[in-house]
């Protein structure tokens, strides 16, 4: 399988970490979570070389007030940014675990730039996301200059959808906001044009199966945008079967 951008996303636990770790070697990790070493095979590959595990020093946001000061974000996505420009040279495959925390790491190192000259700023601004989503999206275009694997894991959350009159017309709130709903859809939490972006998305899910008599959840991940044509989209692999995506479509 040609070098791609995949974006695998899901609940917890469903082994987002574990299928990302199966594209070739040699992998470069970037351990947002600090759950990689949860990932099957994770330690044994580490141990040979085989994954380079990048780890960032990412200040924690309070818990207890909605509005501070941010330090040490700026910092972070320098680092991050660096290391990309490096592995995608010498790696055959990078992964973000998670791509949600990168987009975070991305929007709060903007806003952090912004308190250095407006230390009343407490939030962006609509307008001032085309910088973070430019950023991301030259990290993408990298990876595909450098024909590199970007993997990128993903938190799953509800998608909204805007809601509009008879008249087509968009349904504003009281602050001249769009109304929006939920559309009953999952999507990759983070950076909205991740799946526009991406040449491969997977969702990860445990499906209920029998297996001698006896019912047994097997991590399953179903293609809902494919590469290799339409005629992919909606196939289920079965990662207990298959160690790697491109044995599946190859």
């Amino acid at each position: 399988m040609y070098p791609s951008i995949t974006t695998i996303f899901g609940a917890p636990g469903t082994r987002k970490t574990t299928i990302s770790i199966t594209w070739p070697t040699p992998i470069a990790f970037y351990n947002l979570e600090h759950g990689g070493h949860r990932a099957w095979n994770f330690n044994a590959l580490k141990e040979s070389g085989d994954i380079t595990v990048r780890s960032y020093p990412i200040p924690h946001r309070s818990m207890v007030t909605r509005y501070e000061k941010l330090s040490g974000y700026m910092d972070a996505w320098k680092k991050l940014t660096s290391d990309m420009e490096s592995d995608l040279a010498k790696c055959a495959t990078v992964v973000w675990d998670t791509g949600t925390v990168v987009w975070a790491l991305d929007r709060d190192a903007m806003l952090e730039e912004i308190q250095a000259t407006n230390p009343t700023r407490k939030q962006l601004q609509q307008i001032e996301f085309g910088e973070p989503n430019r950023r991301i999206t030259e990290l993408f275009n990298l990876a595909r200059a450098f024909q590199t694997n970007l993997v990128i894991t993903h938190h799953e959350t509800d998608e909204y959808i805007n809601v509009f009159d008879p008249l087509g017309r968009p349904i504003m709130d009281e602050q001249g906001h769009p109304v929006s709903i939920a559309s009953g859809k999952k999507v990759p939490e983070g950076f909205k044009h991740t799946i526009g972006l991406s040449d491969w998305v997977l969702r990860t899910k445990f499906v209920d199966t029998m297996s001698n008599g006896t019912t047994v959840s097997v991590p399953t991940a179903t293609i809902e945008k494919s590469a290799y044509g339409l005629h992919l989209r909606g196939t289920a692999i079965d990662w207990a079967t298959y160690d790697k995506l491109s044995d599946h479509v190859s």
